[in-house]
């Protein structure tokens, strides 16, 4: 086989992208991790510690805890990323501060359990924003929060997902950025 007969196999790769949020006491920090398709690290961000003052607790009242989460964390870092992904993966808790990072679509997701027969075909909406999908051949239900209304971007996200859960645990990931977080926190500590 020569070079010209061989498959192009990186322009088929794809690339995944995660977000996560991590609050230790006072401290609030994120991190971006992309990774190809079976999961190799390819880039990853994060924020030092960020606490608020006193001063900004009372300047921002209720929307200090947003401001944080997707302005100075979320926002900083997909400016910073250079290896884009197709999509981010957030956990499901950061269903409230979804939003597109480096005009990426973002979709929080967690496992659920479903009877035997309650899902009609591979995917079903709950809400606007919201649906359960199975992954194919492995019998695993995600619940989805999409940072986007628009239904035909919903289903590219649900078939890109479905495609990755075949190579790789699309969850696994957010734990790896959970404890990289914790440790650089924890490093904090010591110092």
């Amino acid at each position: 086989m020569t070079i010209q007969d061989r498959p192009v196999v990186n322009q088929l790769l794809k690339r995944v992208g995660y977000f996560s949020h991590l609050q230790m006491d006072e401290k609030h920090m994120g991190a971006i991790l992309v990774t190809n398709q079976i999961g190799v690290p390819l880039e990853f961000k994060y924020t030092e510690p960020v606490v608020a003052t006193r001063l900004h607790k009372i300047l921002y009242g209720p929307i200090l805890e947003r401001y944080l989460h997707e302005t100075v964390i979320r926002d900083r870092l997909g400016r910073e990323i250079h290896t884009a992904p197709d999509y981010f993966i957030a956990p499901y808790d950061e269903k409230e501060f979804l939003g597109s990072v480096a005009d990426r679509e973002m979709v929080a997701i967690q496992k659920c359990s479903l009877p035997p027969g309650e899902l009609s075909g591979s995917f079903s909406r709950i809400r606007e924003r919201e649906a359960v999908v199975e992954l194919e051949d492995e019998s695993i239900f995600l619940r989805l929060a999409f940072s986007t209304p628009d239904e035909s971007i919903q289903r590219k996200i649900i078939t890109w997902l479905q495609e990755i859960a075949r190579t790789m645990d699309v969850l696994e990931p957010l734990d790896r950025i959970t404890s990289a977080l914790a440790s650089i926190c924890g490093e904090g500590k010591r110092g």
